[in-house]
């Protein structure tokens, strides 16, 4: 009954987050989420084509969300452990967007963000230390919920930073070496958070921020700092990830 009732809950939400998407500005409330964003652009802020990662994202949702309400799915242990995590994130999408909307970039949106995260890495954690997943699972359970984590991740951060600018309080993230500190922090956790998850999903989504923010830097910071340590950062994730991959094997063939 309560598998039940989750997977009803996550297929209504995924299709509620689209429905959002758009709800504030089809209202007249508010600005899109873009333009809240170009309101408080500082250098952290990815190029704006980034975000049409929340199409594939949105669409991922979708397809896992009509997948595990298959009765042949009520059993699943995978979907038991995550689907309160994958729930938290999907609801908080879809408040996220409307508040950013209404409001903009201030401190309750970076609130929402960081549980967002939270709840992700957390499904993350218990799916690695607690089970072996099928293919399927780690396609449609730890997948969906791994690329929107490793996504969010970067914009908890710009999120954060944004919210400094638009709240004025502390130090000003549009100071290049303020924003340099706030970029090796997410580099320096986001890689921990690789090693720790071992999802390459999410290392792809944290992979792909990293890569607008260098762009972005190119583009229309013009901040070669940024742009230098962004390629670094790509490089340290993807290199933490595939580190990994390649240590796996090593490791069993070891302990055998």
């Amino acid at each position: 009954m309560r598998r039940g009732v989750q997977s009803v809950a996550i297929l209504a939400l995924a299709i509620g987050q689209i429905l959002t998407a758009r709800l504030m500005e089809a209202l007249g409330i508010g600005e899109p989420v873009e333009v809240q964003t170009a309101l408080v652009s500082h250098p952290l802020v990815p190029y704006r084509t980034a975000y049409l990662l929340w199409g594939l994202i949105y669409a991922y949702a979708l397809i896992a969300a009509i997948w595990q309400v298959l009765p042949r799915q009520k059993e699943s242990v995978a979907l038991e452990t995550v689907d309160w995590n994958v729930i938290v994130i999907w609801l908080i999408d879809s408040l996220w967007q409307m508040w950013v909307s209404a409001i903009g970039l201030e401190w309750v949106s970076f609130c929402l963000i960081f549980v967002a995260v939270f709840a992700g890495l957390n499904g993350l954690l218990k799916l690695r230390h607690e089970l072996n997943l099928t293919l399927k699972e780690k396609i449609l359970v730890a997948g969906p919920l791994a690329l929107v984590t490793g996504w969010l991740t970067a914009t908890c951060f710009v999120n954060f930073t944004s919210a400094m600018i638009w709240t004025g309080f502390g130090l000003d993230p549009q100071n290049t070496a303020v924003a340099v500190v706030f970029l090796l922090a997410l580099i320096a956790f986001g890689a921990r958070m690789v090693w720790q998850t071992e999802n390459s999903l999410y290392a792809a989504g944290l992979c792909w921020a990293l890569l607008w923010i260098l762009v972005a830097n190119q583009n229309r910071d013009h901040e070669p700092s940024m742009v230098i340590l962004a390629a670094i950062g790509i490089a340290v994730v993807a290199g933490t990830r595939l580190y990994a991959l390649w240590r796996k094997p090593h490791a069993l063939a070891g302990a055998e």
